[in-house]
């Protein structure tokens, strides 16, 4: 009972809490800003706003905003809170994941599946386990890199996730190649291309194998003002850590996929 009480008064104690900060104006590209160079990796937490869609409302986000950035320790300031939190309200409640404003213009498309469509089957492991093919336009201006990553938030049962897996890691795409083809493979990578490894330990792609339910599948493009140095076949939270304080754009698609 308290415990509903509490979820029940949350959003309106982020209206009171909101007042302040919003007097001197939320920017919300200095929201996205904070967000995706400070907290690289955060859709993975059980409290993400990303993961999270009950919100409807930009107190509600806020309130989520609030409680997910303090279980991660990420020390924002109230008026920091209003801007991530009116990126995100905008970004997830708004538009499409692929829309936006500003650096948020940035797009990640396939031919081999639309937004939140599912996967065919040639891409998993009950085919020929080709990676898709995957066009990005828009990209910021100053971009010297990109970097991808594949992952699947929903490991090993939907109802009930433990993990994340990841499928694909990338980085040092040039980002005038505009596309990886599909059955993208070391040498066939736009050139200067770096592999990372995967959670079967091994570079390259791995496509959707799922033991229980139906699973999605975040193609995640990061933008970046730098090319990275070689950092020897990293993991996932290698490149992310590497990739903090350098990123410019961002866009993902999403995929999804059940066995047959």
């Amino acid at each position: 009972m308290v415990r509903n009480l509490f979820r029940l008064l949350g959003p309106v104690l982020a209206v009171l809490m909101i007042a302040p900060a919003w007097a001197d104006r939320p920017d919300p590209q200095r929201g996205w800003m904070l967000y995706e160079n400070q907290c690289v990796g955060c859709h993975e937490s059980q409290v993400h706003i990303r993961e999270d869609h009950r919100a409807g409302s930009l107190a509600e986000v806020w309130w989520q905003t609030i409680r997910w950035s303090r279980d991660l320790r990420l020390g924002w300031r109230h008026d920091e809170f209003a801007d991530v939190s009116l990126y995100l309200y905008r970004q997830f409640y708004q538009s499409n994941p692929n829309a936006g404003g500003g650096a948020m213009n940035m797009t990640l498309t396939s031919s081999a599946f639309t937004h939140n469509g599912s996967i065919p089957a040639r891409f998993t492991c009950e085919g020929e386990d080709l990676s898709p093919e995957l066009t990005w336009s828009e990209l910021p201006e100053g971009t010297r890199s990109l970097a991808l990553i594949v992952d699947d938030p929903d490991a090993p049962d939907p109802a009930a996730p433990r993990m994340t897996w990841v499928h694909w890691v990338l980085y040092n795409i040039p980002p005038d190649s505009g596309s990886l083809p599909e059955s993208a493979h070391a040498d066939n990578l736009p050139e200067g291309t770096l592999e990372g490894l995967n959670d079967w330990k091994r570079t390259g792609y791995g496509g959707p194998c799922p033991p229980i339910g139906r699973h999605r599948y975040f193609h995640k493009l990061y933008a970046l003002d730098t090319l990275l140095p070689d950092l020897k076949q990293p993991t996932k939270a290698q490149l992310e850590k590497a990739l903090q304080g350098h990123i410019l754009g961002y866009t993902e698609l999403v995929g999804t996929y059940q066995k047959k």
